[in-house]
C-alpha cells in the first residue's frame, strides 16, 4: 500500500512539474516553456532565442507579432485584401517580390491607400528576426490602381540593396491608422490583419 501511495505521489509530482514547464512545438521544434498566469489567464512563456531557432519570426521587440501565416503561392486574406506572394529573390542585383493583390471588399479599393499595400509596409525577414523594409515599387508593376470588388492585379516591390541576411519570410504589416480608418469607413479588416509568407514551408 505504501509503495502504491509513493508511486501515485511521484506521478502527481511529475505531472505538476510538467504543467509548470510545458513543451510547445513550432515548425516541429520542441520548445520548453514556462507556465505563467496573467490577469487570471494561463499562458506559456517561451524564450525568444528558442523561438528564433525554430524559425518563428520575432520582430519589433521580444513579443511575437500576431499575423496570418502562409506559404509562397498561398493566398492570405485579412478581410479586405487577399494577397498571394508569387515569387521572391534577387533579380538584376536587386531583391524583388512579385505578388497578386485581390479586392475582397464590397467596394472599390486603391490598395496602397485603402489597405496599406505599399512598400513601406512590406519587409524581408530572416529566421533570427532581422528585417529590412522594401525601398520602392517597380513602376511598371505597382498596386497603385483602383480595383473593383473581386478584381486583382500583380505588383512588384523592390529592395535596391539585397539583404545581407538569408530571407526566409516576407512580412506585410499594414499601417494601424489605415486599419482604424478603414474600419470606420466600413472596410471589414480582420482583428489580425498582418501577414507572413514563409518562403520554404515544411
Amino acid at each position: 500500500m505504501r509503495l502504491l501511495l509513493l508511486a501515485l505521489m511521484l506521478i502527481t509530482l511529475a505531472a505538476a512539474q510538467a504543467d509548470k514547464s510545458p513543451t510547445v512545438y513550432i515548425n516541429g521544434t520542441p520548445i520548453k516553456g514556462r507556465a505563467v498566469t496573467v490577469d487570471g489567464k494561463p499562458y506559456v512563456a517561451l524564450p525568444v532565442s528558442e523561438l528564433q531557432k525554430s524559425g518563428a519570426l520575432v520582430a519589433g521587440g521580444s513579443v511575437p507579432v500576431g499575423a496570418i501565416q502562409g506559404c509562397l503561392g498561398q493566398p492570405l486574406f485579412n478581410g479586405v485584401v487577399r494577397i498571394t506572394l508569387l515569387s521572391a529573390g534577387v533579380k538584376d542585383s536587386k531583391y524583388v517580390i512579385s505578388f497578386k493583390v485581390a479586392n475582397g471588399a464590397q467596394k472599390n479599393l486603391l490598395p496602397p491607400t485603402d489597405a496599406a499595400v505599399n512598400y513601406d509596409y512590406m519587409f524581408a525577414a530572416s529566421a533570427d528576426g532581422q528585417v529590412q523594409k522594401f525601398d520602392t515599387w517597380d513602376e511598371a508593376n505597382t498596386p497603385n490602381h483602383q480595383i473593383t470588388p473581386g478584381a486583382n492585379l500583380t505588383a512588384n516591390f523592390v529592395l535596391n540593396t539585397p539583404p545581407a541576411f538569408t530571407v526566409t519570410r516576407i512580412l506585410f504589416r499594414p499601417d494601424a491608422d489605415t486599419l482604424t480608418g478603414g474600419r470606420t469607413r466600413g472596410l471589414p479588416f480582420a482583428p489580425v490583419s498582418n501577414m507572413e509568407f514563409a518562403l520554404k514551408c515544411k
